[in-house]
């Protein structure tokens, strides 16, 4: 596997990402793109502002002490500046913001499914959902991350 940063294989994000279920292609794309960005490779479809950036930094650590979905952190940090995996808003994704300032942080949601079973024999499908996990805005394993409850209970199966 390449690495672009030849430190970033030590890094924590690199062994939280095998926490997630079936390791998300998306969590290692997002760690990509952050590599992508800080080099002036990646292309942002929407570029925060300092002050955006800086209200996402100082409150996604508190503001994800809750379940999260999708929607909701659309709904409180507008669009992101880049998704890593699929558009549709019931699967797994990773949602990105950063400015134009490359030695910036860039703050990453890393969403997972909250599919449910249902009753055997009852006909319906599994219940899903794009469900915030965990806010990356750095990799300081004890200062960058934070798990919502849901993705503390993910990470502890």
């Amino acid at each position: 596997m390449w690495i672009p940063d030849t430190n970033a294989r030590l890094a924590p994000s690199m062994m939280l990402r095998e926490g997630f279920p079936a390791p998300e292609i998306h969590v290692t794309a997002s760690q990509y793109g952050e590599d992508a960005h800080r080099r002036g490779w990646l292309r942002l479809d929407r570029t925060l502002t300092a002050a955006e950036h800086s209200d996402i930094v100082d409150s996604s650590a508190t503001w994800s002490g809750e379940d999260r979905s999708l929607h909701e952190i659309i709904a409180e940090f507008g669009p992101p500046s880049v998704t890593f995996g699929p558009t549709d808003p019931d699967r797994p994704k990773t949602l990105s913001y950063a400015t134009s300032d490359r030695r910036t942080p860039v703050v990453a949601f890393h969403l997972g499914s909250a599919g449910t079973d249902t009753e055997a024999g009852s006909g319906d499908g599994p219940a899903a959902g794009a469900v915030l996990l965990a806010v990356r805005v750095n990799d300081d394993l004890f200062g960058g991350w934070e798990l919502t409850p849901f993705g503390e209970t993910t990470f502890a199966e």
